[in-house]
């Protein structure tokens, strides 16, 4: 009998790594074994699991669905409220406010494809957007390019005072930022600014007790399955849609955890067996500790699409 038939098959592919546990082929999710960066792959794939083993070129896309959008800052915003992150960056950047497509990989991530030739439309809206004007004179604007250029206008405003924001942040803002130029702009990042300098001190009150809070915390119920951290961390956030990028321990108690999920990446504490959310790094007006890794994901959902979230931890 040829018993090799039972033994798995070893292929080569080459596809995208997003970071993470996981590689997405085409048929199937594949558990990463070892290390590599984000990037295209040439991977020895065996049954379940992939070797990274070199870095190569992208692969053809045509055959996958394709969106289009306008560029800026490492997204490309489709509409006024649709938008999405480009997942790997290319080797050459889109200049701000370029009209590009994009194909989706089967995992759903982004893949920027072409850039598309400009019309007067978004060579205006660059110089709108370079001379801190609004977008009230440009004729011929698309609710993308309007998003983009709102984002961008919030990005360069954000820099100025050491206040990152993100699309996910800023959705409700686009239509006052395009009317109003960089003075609006200014205007909104300084409240976002000031939201995050109040749960701030928020968070450091709820800390002064800090014995006590430990002492709550080690008498919640255990998970006391024998799995890994790792792993244990990987489960819960797949389990709700969301991919694991990394972690580490913060103390004895505590690991911090950074995911994707929804194009964002966020970074929460959690207890390193329980799972259950210390500081979920988003504004939930003290509601973090009636939370577990699992369910958070769903409160960031629902932070999204009612307009209201507030990245805390970056």
């Amino acid at each position: 009998m040829d018993y090799t038939q039972f033994l798995a098959k070893t292929e080569t592919l080459v596809l995208p790594y997003f970071g993470g546990t996981r590689v997405e082929a085409r048929d199937r999710r594949l558990r990463l074994v070892g290390d590599a960066d984000p990037g295209w792959w040439e991977f020895e794939v065996k049954g379940r699991k992939a070797t990274a083993l070199r870095r190569t070129e992208p692969a053809d896309l045509s055959d996958l669905p394709a969106t289009r959008g306008h560029y800026a800052c490492g997204w490309l915003f489709f509409s006024g409220r649709e938008r999405g992150r480009i997942a790997l960056p290319p080797a050459d950047e889109p200049e701000v406010l370029a009209p590009c497509t994009a194909r989706r990989w089967h995992s759903g991530h982004l893949l920027l494809d072409t850039v598309e030739f400009e019309d007067e439309a978004e060579d205006n809206a660059r110089r709108a957007l370079q001379q801190g004007d609004s977008l009230t004179d440009v004729k011929g604007v698309s609710p993308g390019l309007r998003a983009a250029f709102a984002h961008a206008l919030l990005a360069v405003a954000g820099r100025a005072v050491s206040a990152p924001v993100s699309p996910r942040e800023t959705a409700t803002h686009v239509r006052a930022v395009a009317d109003g130029g960089r003075p609006a702009a200014d205007r909104i990042v300084t409240a976002i600014r000031e939201r995050r300098q109040e749960w701030a001190q928020r968070l450091a009150e709820q800390r002064r007790d800090q014995h006590l809070v430990d002492a709550a915390r080690r008498a919640w119920p255990r998970n006391i399955r024998n799995t890994s951290t790792a792993d244990l961390l990987d489960e819960a956030l797949e389990a709700a849609g969301a991919r694991l990028l990394g972690w580490r321990r913060v103390g004895q108690l505590d690991v911090e955890v950074t995911f994707e999920f929804m194009d964002e990446r966020f970074i929460s504490v959690v207890d390193a067996r329980s799972l259950h959310v210390y500081d979920s790094g988003i504004c939930l007006a003290g509601a973090d500790e009636q939370l577990t890794l699992e369910s958070l994901p769903s409160a960031i959902r629902e932070a999204i699409e009612t307009d209201q979230l507030h990245i805390t931890r970056r």
